[in-house]
């Protein structure tokens, strides 16, 4: 099935989630598990454009969102970090609902529980799975395979469930030897899944080598909305300042020590350069020591977290864009850039160059390579007209490869053609059904069929309540 292909403002939610098969993308019922709120920026992109095409959307998270309107619906999630009261008064009465209309999953969930799992574990994988139960939807997405591996169970229901896969999630956790399980886990996922979304082609690729069926993939590609990063009205004059930017988390996947590194080489060069680093994480405190060490205290500004307003801000502007990382799918951060119609100077990792070319909307080189970093921008610092040329290539190619209209419609193929799936697996079961009927020398299996059909929507009626 292969195709080449911070918060978000504006969410709004309501309470429940039930769904009903539904043959059409602007009545079908999605629930998207697993994720934090806020969600990450590129994932509440992807909520807004699925809620505005017509589909109904729910999202499973912990925390309650503070925005509550009528677009998004929220499926509590609770976590296991509380006090102990809380947990078993919370657990008491999501096992009191699921005794009422969850029966079933119940059923399906218990099958998954660990025969030497202690009562402490036992509570705990309840407390995951019970929110699930009794309710329905036509489609299960989970955004992260770490979630999906924690929610195995979930793929024994009705509805089908898509994971996703991302960078490092395919490239580097399977082979962390601390994290064997990781690679099992995948696995399941693959095998279970109704089908699975690659970010980029070399993400599938990564995939493939750790047991993806290529037939069960679909390349998705990430997406911006080109109204919204825009260029600014007018290019910016920095009175000879070279200025650079950098966004994303401040993790060892970065290589922003390389990136430091260059900036270093510019200065050096006599190049009049800022760099802005935005995002935080658990390597700051490595970055801050790298950033003295190499006596950049001058010349770079680690501004931790900003608001999505600030940083499309700061975007606008820079001159270019910088992108050092070891490992990516294809950074969301470098099409927000190339949207704003900046040039971009980024490492040849994970699916990268399928969003630059070298020499058209950037520079394209090795990774760890801080040298072939600063020359590049060393080239971009110099001419203005080149920033210019890059930039307008890079905005082009969003608006025609990368636009969250072009990513919408995609996804609600996706959901068509898995919905489709299922129904010819139903139809498929319906008819050896039938034939066993037949076989067994049962003259009216056509009626114990129907009485079937009507003890299931039976349930389904129940599962609502």
């Amino acid at each position: 099935m292969t195709a080449n292909t911070a918060h978000a403002p504006g969410l709004g939610f309501r309470d429940g989630a039930r769904g009903g098969r539904s043959s059409e993308c602007n009545s079908l019922e999605l629930l998207i598990a697993g994720i934090n709120w806020p969600p990450e920026t590129f994932l509440g992109r992807l909520i807004d454009g699925l809620t505005e095409a017509g589909v109904s959307v729910t999202v499973g998270s912990s925390n309650r969102p503070k925005e509550r309107k009528n677009q998004v619906k929220w499926l509590p999630t609770p976590s296991w970090d509380s006090s102990v009261p809380l947990r078993l008064s919370r657990l008491a009465r999501m096992a009191l609902r699921a005794n009422f209309c969850g029966r079933r999953d119940v059923k399906v969930f218990g099958r998954s529980i660990r025969r030497n799992a202690n009562l402490r574990d036992r509570l705990e994988f309840w407390n995951q799975l019970l929110p699930y139960a009794g309710r329905r939807w036509d489609v299960i997405y989970f955004p992260w395979n770490s979630a999906a591996i924690a929610h195995l169970p979930i793929f024994d229901r009705r509805s089908p469930v898509i994971v996703s896969c991302r960078g490092a999630q395919v490239s580097v956790a399977p082979h962390n030897p601390e994290r064997a399980e990781i690679l099992g886990g995948l696995r399941d996922t693959f095998d279970r899944a109704a089908a699975v979304h690659c970010v980029s082609e070399a993400t599938l690729k990564d995939a493939c080598r750790v047991g993806l069926a290529p037939a069960k993939a679909r390349v998705i590609r990430p997406a911006v909305d080109p109204d919204v990063f825009r260029p600014g009205p007018s290019c910016p004059d920095h009175n000879g300042i070279f200025r650079l930017v950098t966004t994303g988390s401040l993790i060892w996947r970065k290589g922003m020590e390389y990136a430091l590194s260059s900036i270093r080489t510019l200065r050096d060069r006599g190049v009049n350069v800022r760099f802005e680093i935005i995002g935080d994480g658990p390597e700051r405190q490595r970055v801050l020591y790298t950033i003295h060490d190499l006596g950049l205290q001058d010349c770079v500004w680690l501004h931790g977290r900003l608001r999505p307003e600030e940083v499309l801000h700061r975007l606008r502007e820079a001159d270019a864009f910088l992108l050092s990382s070891l490992s990516e799918g294809i950074s969301n951060a470098v099409l927000e850039a190339m949207a704003c119609g900046l040039p971009v100077v980024t490492t040849d990792c994970g699916g990268m160059r399928e969003a630059v070319t070298d020499g058209v909307e950037g520079f394209v080189v090795p990774v760890r390579d801080a040298e072939a970093m600063a020359a590049t921008l060393l080239r971009l610092a110099g001419d203005a007209g080149l920033r210019q040329r890059m930039g307008a290539a890079a905005r082009a190619r969003i608006e025609r490869e990368f636009s969250l209209k072009r990513q919408i419609a995609q996804w609600l193929e996706l959901f068509n053609a898995v919905l489709n799936k299922d129904e010819r697996n139903d139809a498929l079961s319906h008819d050896a059904r039938l034939e066993d009927c037949r076989r067994a020398g049962v003259a009216s299996a056509d009626s114990l069929v129907r009485a079937a059909a009507s003890n299931l929507r039976q349930n389904d009626k129940l599962s609502t309540l």
